[in-house]
């Protein structure tokens, strides 16, 4: 089933400082979908509107025409949002599996997906690839592991969009690579919207691309046309 989710003039302001500036966007869950910017884009407040963390100022957010812009967290879940963030957060006493299988218990989780919350987890730990490491405790991982299994958690929530928030930041240039490759398999079945800053290796990834600055969308569409914009490389560039 095709997923979308539709952003229409969405605002997001704090007192007089405008961060997201009448931004509309769809977002087609057939496509991997890469959004960049220079640091204070809006790029992560952009992603908890949809999400739900936000509330916006003013516009329209929906997902396959259900109206989801003051929903909470856990309806916008229901709906099918997943979501990572930059900084992982993750129950580090507890082993790798207890922590997935938390992820795949949520109520919203069950009431949704048709699979049992054991098969949910076990797809979920396949993807992080920390089989070997499945009793271990969280604090006992790698930094890349962690990042790995926060991807995980989100999987087991069993979304239909899944929005990453810099899943390559802080890593070796080998679990880029294999995080990456994990992610393209992953959108043949499971809409992805990441944000990320290391263009080399994400930019392969990316379908369609968008760039925010100063709270506006300057360019959209496949990589090649928009890294030629004039406008975008004169951010990126100088």
């Amino acid at each position: 089933m095709t997923v979308s989710l539709q952003v229409t003039n969405i605002c997001k302001s704090f007192g007089s400082v405008t961060v997201i500036d009448n931004v509309s966007l769809s977002i087609d869950a057939r496509v991997r979908h890469l959004i960049i910017g220079p640091n204070g884009a809006g790029k992560t407040t952009f992603f908890n509107l949809l999400t739900g963390q936000l509330q916006a100022t003013s516009g329209r957010i929906e997902i396959d025409g259900h109206d989801i812009t003051r929903a909470s967290v856990c309806r916008r879940a229901l709906q099918g949002l997943g979501r990572t963030f930059q900084i992982a957060s993750l129950f580090q006493e507890l082993s790798v599996w207890d922590n997935i299988l938390i992820a795949a218990s949520a109520p919203e989780v069950r009431e949704r997906s048709g699979s049992e919350e054991n098969e949910r987890a076990s797809k979920a730990l396949a993807f992080s690839q920390l089989e070997e490491k499945k009793h271990y405790r969280v604090k006992a991982l790698s930094y890349g592991e962690q990042r790995r299994l926060e991807i995980a958690l989100a999987l087991a929530t069993a979304p239909r969009i899944l929005l990453l928030d810099e899943p390559l930041a802080g890593l070796t240039n080998s679990e880029r690579n294999l995080v990456a490759s994990r992610i393209t398999e992953l959108s043949a079945t499971t809409g992805v919207v990441l944000i990320e800053h290391d263009l080399k290796v994400a930019l392969p990834l990316a379908q369609r691309l968008t760039v925010l600055h100063l709270g506006k969308i300057i360019a959209d569409g496949t990589a090649d046309v928009v890294m030629n914009d004039p406008t975008v490389r004169k951010i990126y560039l100088g």
